[in-house]
């Protein structure tokens, strides 16, 4: 009888780690989707940056430059962060 009671929380125990793994795998795979969708993102922000200014007249500004610059930097840091 103890064998039957100790079978079942097994089986009761087993079937709740199951389902629950199976939870956050499911959600791990929805933030992965998201990262992916995001990375692309920012790829998409950096090239249109870059084809604004083909020119580098961005760069060249003092005030308007230095804001530049750090967007570049920030996105292109971002970029490695996530990878």
């Amino acid at each position: 009888m103890l064998l039957w009671a100790l079978m079942v929380i097994f089986f009761l125990t087993t079937c709740a780690l199951g389902y629950a793994c199976y939870n956050l795998i499911k959600k791990v795979e929805v933030y992965e989707d998201w990262l992916d969708m995001f990375r692309n993102e920012i790829d998409q922000v950096y090239s249109k940056i870059k084809s604004v200014d083909d020119r580098n007249l961005f760069e060249k500004d003092d005030d308007v430059g230095f804001v530049f610059s750090e967007i570049v930097r920030i996105t292109k840091e971002f970029d490695e962060k996530i990878k």
